[in-house]
């Protein structure tokens, strides 16, 4: 855009995977979307991560026009969930559910490039290397003011959606972010084995600590959640010694480790507003909650954010009622609160050498295992949410 509009029906703050695909679906709606975005565009992305996106996310993505390419992503067929040293494990199948994969594995980096090939395509409105500096929500609107190229610009909207950090929602009236530090790190670090790749991910309870291996294309990668100072040996250590104290957690399933990559370590955090809207300001994704990696929900719980906000505005004919923030929160606490719950307890509880309790977890994975329709309706919900 050259000119910068004064007043736009729907304002979206972050060009992530979740505000990207929020602008892209009120767009196709019919309604007036400006996204912002603080980075330039075509710039590089540095990120390294490794998302794992369920099926209903890619869907997603691909009805908004954002597509996945076969050659940079690789399919999650079955979920194989056990723990260290004892009996039980439950293995959640794509067949089960009727699909090809359950979801897929992509760069965050391959994500990013798609998503912005799409807003090209689509023409959409992006406002690129433009800060935000100052959120206010008044009673008809809310007011933005931007920073663009040296210059400060004021711009109002019927609705704002913060799809960035969060950082944006400091000072806005009624929210409140609480946290939790679990005093943990996670390594991540792509493996191969002896054993191309399956289409198996496979989470495992250890005693030191829970990971994920997410298949990737024909290796895996690994999200090991460690205390600070272990995450950071771990890092630093000679391949040998990793691969004795990994397959001392994870065994040989795979055969022997052969190589490891580069390996990077990052705190981990569980951050949740105490509401997600604030007069005209509606907080989806990372703005309203993030969580630990542990089972590979918080962008796709992010993606459901998206899809009910960009549904709930894209069908309103009159964007002039307040009552739709608590509409949105309505639709989306239960699916927000149940994941960021599960996920919470999967490290607080599960994350617990205690005999007993690894014998109750046992137990509880052999039975989810043996009972199809439950272990199906398992699946469906760490797909397409409550």
């Amino acid at each position: 855009m050259h000119t910068l509009p004064a007043h736009i029906q729907i304002a979206v703050i972050g060009a992530g995977p979740v505000g990207v695909l929020t602008a892209l679906a009120l767009q196709r709606q019919g309604k007036k979307v400006l996204l912002i975005e603080a980075r330039p565009q075509h710039s590089v992305i540095r990120d390294k991560r490794t998302l794992a996106l369920s099926f209903n996310s890619v869907a997603a993505f691909a009805k908004a026009g954002v597509e996945l390419p076969e050659a940079e992503s690789t399919p999650i067929v079955d979920v194989h969930i056990s723990q260290q040293g004892l009996f039980g494990r439950t293995l959640l199948r794509a067949a089960d559910m009727g699909v090809a994969a359950l979801g897929r594995t992509v760069d965050y980096a391959v994500l990013m490039r798609q998503c912005e090939a799409a807003l090209e395509a689509q023409q959409t409105d992006v406002l690129w290397d433009t800060q935000v500096r100052q959120v206010r929500t008044l009673k008809h609107f809310a007011e933005l003011t931007l920073e663009q190229h040296g210059h400060s610009h004021h711009l109002t909207a019927d609705w704002v959606i913060l799809a960035e950090g969060g950082h944006l929602t400091d000072g806005l009236p009624g929210l409140q972010r609480h946290s939790y530090d679990y005093h943990q790190s996670a390594l991540v670090t792509t493996l191969t084995f002896e054993q191309s790749g399956n289409g198996v991910a496979y989470e495992r309870f250890a005693d030191q600590g829970p990971f994920a291996l997410l298949p990737y294309h024909d290796a895996w990668r690994l999200v090991w959640t460690r205390s600070p100072e272990e995450a950071l040996a771990l890092k630093e250590m000679p391949f040998d010694e990793f691969a004795r104290h990994f397959e001392a957690a994870f065994g040989k399933r795979l055969g022997a480790l052969k190589s490891r990559g580069e390996a990077a370590v990052f705190p981990l955090q569980l951050k949740q507003l105490n509401k997600v809207y604030s007069g005209r300001v509606i907080c989806i994704g990372n703005a309203a909650q993030t969580m630990h990696p542990v089972a590979a929900q918080g962008l796709n719980l992010g993606v459901r954010d998206a899809l009910a906000v960009s549904r709930l505005l894209g069908e309103a004919r009159n964007l002039n009622q307040p009552e739709l923030a608590e509409r949105y929160a309505a639709k989306r606490r239960l699916d927000a609160h149940a994941i960021v719950g599960f996920t919470h307890s999967l490290v607080t509880l599960f994350d617990h050498p205690d005999l007993t309790l690894k014998l109750g977890r046992s137990g509880v994975m052999t039975l989810l295992d043996g009972l199809p329709a439950a272990r199906k309706k398992f699946t469906e919900q760490l797909i397409f949410g409550l």
